[in-house]
């Protein structure tokens, strides 16, 4: 087996949770036609060895793949596990993968992809006078000829790969390898109409790493990934499709439109509701004279119970101290990543938090008794999740106490808004304050901009959100 191979299906791994991960790294290496229909793996003894994990996660792994019947076992003499890539299991398979990622995953997954292939473009243009191309001038024609899918699967995957390095950078090289063995077969599930759009994608960008173009070279394959990454972002937005009910007849435009202001004007409900009880209970705390410790318990207490009420429309919401107020700055947040069980106290090191400069903090001119909303961020110094954030500042006798916040998370409002928007025409979108795409019905919009007042485009009542019709830009 060559060594492209080996380290595409067998490298060491490096998660906790290695039974799920062994598993799931053999089953990509079928999908993505690495380990060929077949063929025989390696021993359980080596393979353990190679992946670094013990004899008996191994052989569950292969259990697994035994029921999915992707492998076979055979006993005797000349035995062994086999790969067993019929088409119709693999399909299937692909089809599974793609709905354990959620959209925001997958727009992850998208941008860092396009990062990782752009840099090693630009870095191959950068050397192209010393390098050798025509390796990679060869893979990138492979995929023209095949005839069969998973030839086609291979041959895109090893171009990617060379390219990663031709960059000469080790890391980055491994970094794609890894990421071709998890997405690559996601890519290919409808291998037809890629092969030729590939093949023409792949030429471009050798033409321009041989011409030294860095910035072309970049461009071409950031490009080439994002439209790949797109495909496998609407096979996953196809996978979520759940109709609303018409009764036998297609919604008007007006309908669906009162439908999405319905559904804002519910997230802003449900978000001032919790600002309200926040603030009671900052309030309250207050004018008790409660200890610190105390109003933190209180409060986050409230933040807790306001939050179970929320969600699913609320990802988190609390309370964050002013340092000058209570003599130290504090934050009593509580959020709930994956439902309403899984309330978490965010914890956050103050210190390090710059308060005064955070994305969803309301200015000094907000209005009292109003809230402001934030555009959509990366909240790196909390819940590390792309959210939005409904905030009031809470005054007592004209001192600043600090403010009351309730976060929404992006991810939320696709899940609500897409069955309306699935009924609008294509690229049709909901944009924030600043034109990032908050909800969409294309996959090719998710996570991304568009101009904020683009075509037939409409307000959303009580939230600085505007819904986008039919975009054609």
């Amino acid at each position: 087996m060559s060594t492209w191979k080996e380290q595409l299906a067998f490298a060491p791994l490096e998660t906790a949770d290695r039974g799920e991960e062994v598993a799931r790294r053999l089953r990509h290496a079928i999908e993505l036609g690495v380990l060929e229909d077949g063929s025989q793996l390696p021993s359980e003894s080596y393979l353990a060895t190679r992946m670094g994990v013990s004899t008996l996660t191994l052989r569950a792994a292969l259990a697994e793949l035994r029921g999915l019947g992707l492998v076979e076992t055979r006993r005797g003499k000349g035995g062994g596990s086999f790969v067993k890539a019929n088409t119709g299991d693999v399909a299937r398979m692909q089809k599974h993968s793609v709905g354990t990622y959620s959209l925001e995953d997958l727009r992850d997954l998208r941008e860092f992809r396009a990062f990782l292939a752009g840099s090693a473009a630009a870095a191959a243009a950068e050397r192209s006078s010393r390098l050798s191309l025509a390796r990679l001038e060869y893979m990138s024609d492979e995929i023209r000829t095949s005839e069969h899918p998973a030839d086609a699967i291979r041959a895109d995957s090893k171009f990617h790969i060379e390219l990663a390095a031709s960059s000469g950078s080790v890391r980055l090289t491994r970094q794609e390898a890894e990421l071709q063995a998890e997405v690559g077969p996601l890519i290919w599930m409808d291998p037809a109409p890629r092969r030729q759009a590939a093949a023409d994608d792949h030429a471009r960008i050798v033409e321009a790493i041989k011409a030294g173009d860095v910035a072309l070279s970049r461009q071409l394959a950031e490009d080439h990934v994002r439209r790949d990454m797109n495909l496998v972002i609407d096979e996953r937005l196809e996978l979520d499709v759940s109709p609303i009910d018409t009764k036998g007849k297609p919604p008007s435009v007006d309908r669906v439109v009162t439908a999405i202001e319905t559904l804002a004007g519910t997230f802003q409900g449900i978000a001032a509701a919790s600002l309200r009880d926040l603030e009671q209970a900052v309030r309250t705390s207050i004018s008790s004279g409660a200890s610190r410790e105390k109003a933190d318990s209180e409060i986050y207490a409230v933040a807790r119970r306001s939050l179970a009420i929320g969600v699913p429309f609320l990802y988190g919401n609390g309370f964050m101290a002013d340092q000058e107020f209570y003599g130290e700055g504090w934050i009593a947040w509580c959020y709930a990543p994956t439902g309403p069980e899984s309330h978490q106290r965010l914890y956050i090191d103050m210190d390090l938090y710059e308060v005064n400069t955070v994305p969803w903090l309301p200015g000094e001119d907000t209005e009292e008794g109003g809230y402001h909303v934030s555009h959509a961020y990366v909240d790196a110094s909390g819940t590390n999740e792309i959210v939005m954030t409904f905030g009031r500042r809470i005054t007592v006798d004209g001192r600043y106490a600090g403010v009351v916040g309730a976060d929404v998370s992006v991810s939320q409002l696709q899940t609500a808004f897409e069955p309306h928007l699935r009924a609008l025409p294509p690229n049709s979108c909901i944009v924030d304050q600043h034109g990032a795409i908050l909800a969409t019905n294309t996959g090719r919009f998710v996570g991304g901009t568009i101009p904020v007042d683009s075509g037939d485009s409409r307000e959303l009542p009580g939230v600085p959100w505007r819904l986008c019709i039919g975009y054609a830009g």
